[in-house]
């Protein structure tokens, strides 16, 4: 390569700045070694990344194009060097774990500890991301398990199932469907809904719930967690569809109720995934039978 991770650094601080004077500024450098960056980036690569004008400068598409590559490749990077320093410092394992929002906030936490307190070798680096992002970032190696609210559209994946994650309401106590014992979902299609962005695989999955049903829903705010969902609906914005367990802690501290859904669709199933045919590091294998062991603990204590 004829570049550098200081010029990948510094071409995502103007393009996050909107101005080279600004990314100078944050980075600790000067405007014109910047400037000097870009221009040999450009130079490099043959192509325009950025239009300089009197307001700032703009993204070519050329430019678009790298912003994105540069991003993945600083996170590993970033990535790679916490491994290493933990390899140094004496940790014996790395584990890079992606799942969605519903597992990090319902059943990650008590795992990962009592994973930690008999492996205090073993580093594990969490990250939350969409379903889909989660099952692409296995299949590519990016992470070693995911955990994802909906099975994989991708090849090279084995899935097994991990914790059910049935889906509520959540509604303000004067609500007049907040005294229901159930509900259907199709009981509230002329309600204001307050949901998750359209990225993740709830929206697609009430998305299509409603297609099923020949409507289309009443969406009045979008947010990006079930905490804010849980703080709209309090606000008198609409009802929000919400992982039971996962929101549970937000309906109680919100003095909300939690109304459950028996649509199938849901009553969701969480799954473990990892690459097929591709063995475990011995710390991923661990972890991974520690949360299969979990899963099915939980499940037990379920069972009359």
């Amino acid at each position: 390569m004829k570049f550098d991770l200081r010029d990948l650094e510094l071409f995502v601080a103007v393009a996050d700045a909107g101005s080279i004077a600004r990314a100078a500024d944050r980075s600790h450098t000067v405007p014109s070694a910047v400037s000097k960056r870009i221009s040999d980036l450009e130079e490099r690569f043959g192509s325009v990344l950025i239009r300089r004008g009197a307001k700032g400068v703009e993204l070519t598409a050329a430019g678009h194009a790298l912003l994105v590559r540069a991003r993945v490749l600083l996170h590993q990077a970033a990535q790679l060097d916490d491994e290493m320093r933990r390899h140094a410092s004496g940790t014996r394992g790395y584990v890079r774990v992606f799942a969605n929002i519903s597992a990090i906030v319902e059943f990650l936490p008590g795992a990962l500890a009592s994973f930690a307190q008999g492996h205090a070798d073993i580093h594990v680096h969490l990250e939350e991301h969409v379903s889909a992002a989660v099952a692409a970032a296995v299949a590519d190696n990016t992470a070693d398990l995911g955990i994802v609210s909906e099975l994989p559209a991708i090849d090279g994946l084995d899935t097994i199932p991990f914790r059910r994650d049935d889906l509520a309401l959540a509604l303000r106590p004067d609500h007049p469907l907040a005294r229901r014992t159930a509900l259907r979902f199709a009981d509230v299609l002329d309600q204001p809904l307050v949901g998750l962005h359209a990225d993740s695989s709830l929206h697609r999955l009430l998305t299509h719930a409603a297609a099923d049903l020949d409507t289309t829903l009443h969406w009045r705010v979008h947010v990006t967690s079930f905490d804010a969902a849980c703080a709209m609906v309090a606000a008198g914005l609409g009802i929000a569809v919400v992982p039971r367990a996962a929101a549970s802690p937000y309906i109680r501290s919100l003095r909300l109720v939690s109304v459950p859904l028996t649509d199938a669709w849901a009553q969701r199933q969480l799954f473990l995934c990892i690459r097929a045919n591709a063995e475990l590091h011995p710390a991923a294998k661990r972890l991974y039978d520690h949360l299969l062991a979990q899963g099915r603990s939980q499940d037990e204590q379920k069972q009359p």
